[in-house]
């Protein structure tokens, strides 16, 4: 039979007391509760463990060797009860989060800086790819969490916003007050990634709608890539805002959104099936939807992702 914790504590204190008065008094159990025990755990051990004196209570050789033992457990679970309770007030451990390479640069930095001020102590890792990559990396529990296009239902999948896309040309390509329509983009002079990639996917789709064929100039793997192409004159690309925002905004290519009607992508939080997630992934998570939340709120997409309670 396994030693109880709980007597060993109490035989500790007492051994360490010297006294079954004083010990009862620390404890808070009454002192006949605490012979009963003792007489217990010398039972279950075959040994005597304390002497009674005149001047109190003398832990025997044999209750010397257990006290040194209890000590270091009683020790060891003191350290494990504070490190749990630590980590129910500051989580720790590693969270990889995947992120769409087009839309990282506006949702990493404030995920960073929200989990670093609240969090300090997790680890987190940002990684960004495309949507193909970033799944099959859930999939294989690489990511714990991975910010993707919608393309496979999935009972860990929430969605979190829809996102417009633009056309992009060199700077000064388009006119302020410059529309244009889905089935007119379709045949600019396009830079697009290859067939893996949902926007491609996307846009192929709507080629298929429209009975036109996609005027693709040439095929880049890479959004820094395909907007330095784009600032070099070599054609047009078609982004969704995450990626080109700041770009428009400084002005180094010009933007203009799909309208009649207008082209969006809806984006996904995927988690893998069948895992359940750490504290610290948890929170990371809070966290993610919150960043959406609030940078849908500023605009740069609209939010389907409902409020997480504290629980969630």
């Amino acid at each position: 039979m396994a030693l109880d914790p709980l007597k060993m504590r109490y035989f500790a204190k007492i051994a360490e007391l010297g006294s079954f008065t004083r010990a009862s008094g620390e404890l808070g159990v009454a002192q006949p509760a605490l012979s009963l025990h003792m007489r217990g755990l010398e039972e279950q051990l075959g040994v005597q463990l304390l002497n009674r004196t005149p001047r109190g209570v003398v832990a025997t050789e044999a209750g010397q060797t257990l006290l040194s033992h209890a000590q270091a457990i009683l020790r060891a679970l003191d350290q494990a009860e504070a490190a749990t309770k630590e980590q129910a007030k500051y989580p720790t451990g590693d969270v990889s989060l995947g992120i769409l390479s087009s839309i990282c640069p506006t949702l990493s930095i404030p995920v960073i800086e929200e989990c670093s001020q609240r969090f300090p102590k997790i680890r987190l890792t940002i990684s960004e790819g495309d949507s193909q990559a970033l799944r099959a990396a859930v999939d294989t529990r690489v990511h714990d969490l991975a910010v993707t296009l919608d393309s496979v239902a999935k009972p860990t999948s929430m969605p979190l916003f829809e996102e417009m896309l633009y056309v992009a040309g060199p700077s000064g390509e388009f006119a302020v007050d410059a529309t244009l329509t889905v089935q007119e983009a379709l045949g600019l002079p396009l830079i697009l990634p290859t067939r893996r990639h949902g926007i491609r996917i996307l846009l192929e789709r709507q080629a298929l709608i429209f009975g036109r064929e996609l005027n693709i100039v040439r095929e880049i793997e890479g959004v820094a890539s395909t907007k330095a192409a784009v600032r070099a004159g070599l054609g047009l690309t078609i982004l969704g805002r995450g990626a080109i925002h700041a770009d428009h905004e400084n002005r180094s290519l010009s933007a203009i959104a799909l309208t009649h009607p207008g082209l969006t992508r809806t984006l996904v939080l995927d988690m893998p099936v069948n895992h359940p997630p750490t504290r610290a992934v948890t929170e990371v998570r809070k966290i993610l939807l919150a960043v959406v939340r609030n940078l849908g709120a500023e605009g740069h997409w609209a939010c389907l992702s409902p409020k997480v309670s504290a629980s969630q």
